[in-house]
């Protein structure tokens, strides 16, 4: 499936600020394009540019607060993804120490002992 400008932009920013991650793979993921570590999603660029981040259900309550960030709806029917899936919208990224944040937030949740 062909990818957007914007979405291109946004996974080689995404992949440069993973790139000392030794357990980094990459998938193309239902449109998108997901960065997991040790085969956990951390995050996923979305086909509109948006960052796909999986938080804690305890952080993402708080993380909602952060500017362009509501709780993950997908496909034509909107369903509402579980408590800690997130989306961040493009503006909310437009520095790599915004990104960053997102990225280290699903760091965290990833390297939680689940």
């Amino acid at each position: 499936m062909p990818t957007s400008e914007a979405q291109r932009e946004l996974t080689d920013r995404t992949r440069a600020l993973l790139a000392g991650e030794s357990d980094l793979t990459e998938k193309a993921m239902f449109g998108s394009h997901a960065f997991l570590l040790d085969d956990r999603i951390v995050v996923a660029v979305m086909r509109d540019a948006k960052l796909l981040v999986r938080v804690s259900a305890d952080d993402a309550a708080t993380l909602t607060l952060e500017a362009g960030a509501a709780r993950a709806v997908m496909g034509p029917n909107r369903r509402e993804m579980g408590p800690g899936w997130l989306l961040v919208e493009p503006d909310a990224l437009a520095d790599d120490e915004r990104l960053l944040f997102w990225i280290d937030a699903g760091r965290e949740f990833n390297r939680l002992d689940r």
